[in-house]
């Protein structure tokens, strides 16, 4: 498996969040995690990608068990095997499309050819994405779709194994959160999606309702 979680529990302000909740992923699999709000599907996501810690259980993505590692170790799994996309793109407003899908690099020490090797990288994926012809324009010259299909680049340029969702096409119209939801489904890495639509979750390969801090 790419990612398990066993027997996990999670509370806020002594409110059960996750109780005894397991899940797994594996590679290459698409999964849609579904349920109302308030019911943990953010902080589930959180655990996963080192955001949070659980209060009890375990947390074990990549063959890593995240309670190990250093604060350090956290820092390097989420810039290296762990993509992020939020409701919100949170592209940098003064970045054009191509530098804004560079700055999970910049955290890494490259060499002058590595640098090249991820700027092809991320011609590569803002091809893949339909954004050939956006590569210089900022983040405000774009379309809410645009934004968040740039923020897909960002999320894969250090190739990562699993890209976690977080509501993704919560500001996006109708037509455009189909479009997203069908590129996600389409990429040749594991991904967990949160959303509230079950149209839209239907498209994933597995589809999770968290239901009294358990997935079924």
């Amino acid at each position: 498996m790419l990612a398990e979680l066993r027997n996990v529990t999670k509370s806020y302000a002594a409110v059960p969040v996750l109780a005894a909740c397991d899940f797994s992923i594996a590679e290459g699999e698409t999964v849609a995690i579904v349920g109302p709000s308030g019911s943990g599907k953010s902080t589930l996501l959180n655990l996963i990608g080192a955001l949070d810690q659980p209060e009890s259980g375990e947390v074990i993505v990549a063959g890593k068990n995240l309670a190990t590692l250093s604060p350090d170790e956290l820092a390097e799994f989420r810039n290296a095997e762990v993509g992020f996309i939020f409701q919100l793109h949170h592209l940098l407003p003064h970045c054009s499309v191509m530098e804004n899908v560079l700055v999970p690099t910049l955290a890494r020490k490259a060499s002058k050819a590595e640098r090249a090797a991820f700027r092809d990288r991320a011609a590569h994926l803002l091809e893949a994405v339909g954004l050939t012809h956006r590569l210089t324009h900022r983040p405000g010259q774009l379309s809410g779709g645009e934004r968040q299909r740039a923020a897909v680049a960002r999320a894969l340029i250090t190739s990562p194994k699993l890209l976690l969702a977080d509501e993704p096409t919560g500001a996006l119209d109708r037509e455009n959160a189909a479009r997203f939801t069908d590129l996600l489904a389409e990429l040749e890495v594991a991904v967990i999606m949160v959303t509230h639509a079950p149209e839209l979750a239907g498209k994933m390969g597995r589809v999770l309702e968290l239901r009294a801090g358990k997935l079924v």
